[in-house]
Formats: structure tokens, C-alpha cells, sequence
């Protein structure tokens, strides 16, 4: 009776060491868990850096992903397209070929022509020691309204040109002035569309410094 006993014994601890060792799913940790999902990138353009921040919420206008990117020479920060040709020149890169000019910052969804061509990108952002008066000769042809842009007042400048030189070429300009000197940001683009001047508007409204 007692081996009997015994032998029960043996089955029975097997059984439950078997139920121990069942195996359990484990439960997958979240995705980037504790990683810091702001990764900043520096990037050295023509001898000057510059610092593109990835923001950890991804955000799209007119089916274009928009990345945050901050100007540490010139003291702003926007929101630009990704996957777009950038440049960004400083003064000493420039003098030269645009006088006045003390940061020039433009992006094209082409590759970007040569400075002194007339045409600098679909997207220019440029600070300079040029007076408002002389940029608002060149624009005295748009529309203008007053505006806020980061904060600080501003004319907005707006209309299609057909001349000699170009046909249909859409043209938003903004012009103001901050700490002495002058930011243009300005747009153009042959038959543009309400797609591709929602993109440039995203920037101006997410223009910070």
C-alpha cells in the first residue's frame, strides 16, 4: 500500500510541476519607451550650423510632412517640409552676392538654383539691414494687409504677376522688423495652388523666437 501511496505521490508532484511550467506570454514594453523621441540633429551648411529639431508628433499640410527647424544665427524657429532642398547662407557667405543680407534661409520642393539667379526657391525667409521702404518698392504692385507674424506686426503682401519676365506666378510676401532688422518671408510659384500656399502658410503661422 505504502509504494502505491508513493508512486501517486510522484504522478501527482509531476503533474503540478508541469502546470508550473506553462508557458506565459510576456507582454511587449511600449515603444520608445524612456528614449527621448525629440532626436535634434546639428548640420553644418556652408560653414554655418544649424540645429533641426524631429518633433515627437509628426504633423502634415496638403499631404507634405512638416518638421520643426531652428535657426540658431538668426534666433527663430519654424516648422519647414520635409524631404524639401534647404539651404541656409550667413552673412559672410553672402555679402557679396546680395548686399544687406544677413541670413538668407530657402527651401524648394526642387533643387535649389544658384545665388544671383534671379530665382533663390519656392520659400525664402530672409533677415537683413535693408530698410522697409526699399523691400516695399518690390512689392508695391500686391495687395497689402496688416498682419501678426510671431508675435510682432506686419504687412502682407499678395497677388499674381504676368509680365515679361514671368506669367501667373503667385507672389505672397511678408515684411517687418524686429531688433533693427528686417525679415522678408516670401513666396512664389507659377500657377500655385490653395495646396501648395497652405504649406507656406503653416510656416509663417509657426514662426517663433
Amino acid at each position: 500500500m505504502s509504494k502505491k501511496i508513493l508512486v501517486l505521490a510522484a504522478a501527482a508532484a509531476l503533474v503540478l510541476s508541469g502546470a508550473g511550467c506553462e508557458k506565459k506570454e510576456e507582454t511587449p514594453a511600449a515603444e520608445n519607451e524612456n528614449q527621448n523621441v525629440n532626436q535634434v540633429i546639428t548640420a553644418n551648411v556652408n560653414g554655418s550650423v544649424v540645429e533641426l529639431v524631429e518633433p515627437s508628433e509628426e504633423e502634415e499640410v496638403s499631404g507634405v510632412k512638416l518638421v520643426e527647424y531652428v535657426n540658431k544665427s538668426a534666433g527663430y524657429k519654424i516648422v519647414r517640409p520635409d524631404k524639401w532642398y534647404w539651404q541656409h547662407f550667413i552673412k559672410r557667405e553672402i555679402s557679396e552676392a546680395m548686399p544687406g543680407v544677413i541670413d538668407l534661409f530657402v527651401t524648394d520642393p526642387n533643387p535649389l538654383p544658384s545665388l544671383g539667379s534671379g530665382y533663390l526657391g519656392r520659400i525664402v525667409i530672409e533677415v537683413s539691414s535693408r530698410s522697409l521702404v526699399e523691400l516695399e518698392r518690390n512689392v508695391s504692385d500686391l495687395t497689402s494687409s496688416a498682419v501678426t507674424v510671431g508675435g510682432i506686426s506686419a504687412t502682407k503682401y499678395e497677388g499674381v504677376r504676368t509680365n515679361e519676365m514671368v506669367r501667373n506666378q503667385k507672389t505672397i510676401t511678408y515684411l517687418f522688423q524686429k531688433d533693427g532688422e528686417t525679415y522678408r518671408i516670401a513666396y512664389v510659384k507659377i500657377d500655385s495652388t490653395s495646396e501648395d500656399e497652405e504649406i507656406f502658410q503653416k510656416l509663417v503661422l509657426s514662426l517663433s523666437f
